[in-house]
């Protein structure tokens, strides 16, 4: 026999809520900025949190560094001197937003400046600080460039007899 009436609902307390997790938002391009050492065929920027203060009870982890256009340069950390560390993985706080940095070697010639994108996971104390980080980085973007210079020219090679 069939009911069109709702089963009762349970008498037993209910269980409690698993915790929810944190806000969290990914950025495609964290607002950052910076300038290399030097313009040549080997550059080391520094970058740099751009969007003001980190709201308190935010992190910020930077993901993966990539470069647009993609084929003027390479990313080559060795460049940097081994007391500069590296962006990926890098956690900005409110209290520490301590400066990484990326290396790259130049590849081709080009005629505009490269630019520095790296991906960040922001995690916020709440909503309203995730919306905050996100209309910022929105605003700011990327200001990190690599400055395309002369290749070296290269010698042609010559067959060796044999």
């Amino acid at each position: 026999m069939t009911s069109d009436e709702p089963a009762p609902e349970p008498t037993d307390p209910e269980s409690t809520q698993t915790k929810q997790n944190q806000p969290a938002i990914s950025l495609a391009t964290a607002p950052i900025g910076g300038n290399p050492d030097e313009a040549g065929v080997k550059q080391c920027t520094a970058v740099a949190w751009l969007a003001g203060q980190i709201p308190e009870g935010t992190t910020v982890t930077l993901g993966t560094v990539t470069l647009e256009p993609d084929n003027v340069f390479k990313l080559n950390q060795q460049v940097c001197s081994s007391d500069r560390p590296q962006c990926t993985g890098v956690v900005w706080k409110p209290d520490s937003t301590e400066t990484c940095y990326v290396g790259a070697e130049q590849v081709a010639a080009g005629d505009k400046d490269v630019q520095v994108v790296i991906a960040a996971d922001v995690r916020c104390a709440t909503e309203q600080d995730c919306r905050d980080v996100r209309a910022a980085a929105e605003k700011q973007g990327t200001q990190v460039f690599f400055i395309p210079g002369e290749l070296p020219s290269e010698t042609p090679e010559t067959p060796t007899g044999g």
